[in-house]
């Protein structure tokens, strides 16, 4: 395949222009630099295009799929450092170790084995009646405290 210049080269050539422009010359530019290739180098750079829109199809699919079933949250800090070394010592991801843990948990609170009981506060929030904090979460435990204090003044 050619030698294709200098991407620093090739991106300074098309500055100040509108963006819109800007991708129209490069696109032009790229169209240029193929048609010199040999057939045997476009068939072969076709097929590396072909096979990365593919990858990228797939993972996007594969993304949508794990949509429903994906939670986003905050985890304090420390616990987020315990699960990664848990992770990295059983060489497992982070998701796995998580619901792992949760699983375990649901388990034996539907056993009445855990309770939520003297760990949940009054929420000042519309949608919620209490705020759960486990006694270990410093940051959150920070907050109501805080917050104790400044109803008590």
């Amino acid at each position: 395949m050619s030698k294709r210049r200098n991407d620093q080269e090739v991106l300074s050539a098309f500055e100040g222009f509108d963006e819109g422009v800007r991708l129209l010359m490069e696109e032009t530019e790229r169209r240029a630099e193929e048609s010199r290739l040999s057939p045997q180098e476009r068939k072969k750079l076709a097929e590396m295009r072909r096979k990365e829109e593919e990858k990228k199809r797939k993972a996007k699919e594969k993304a949508e799929a794990q949509k429903a079933n994906r939670v986003f949250t905050y985890l304090p800090a420390e616990l987020k450092e315990t699960i990664e070394k848990i992770a990295a010592k059983e060489s497992v991801s982070m998701a796995q170790v998580i619901t792992f843990f949760l699983f375990e948990a649901v388990e034996q609170y539907q056993k009445n084995q855990i309770g939520f009981w003297g760990y949940k506060h009054p929420s000042e929030s519309p949608r919620y009646d209490w705020i759960l904090v486990h006694p270990n979460d410093v940051e959150r435990m920070e907050k109501i405290e805080s917050r104790k204090n400044k109803n008590s003044w």
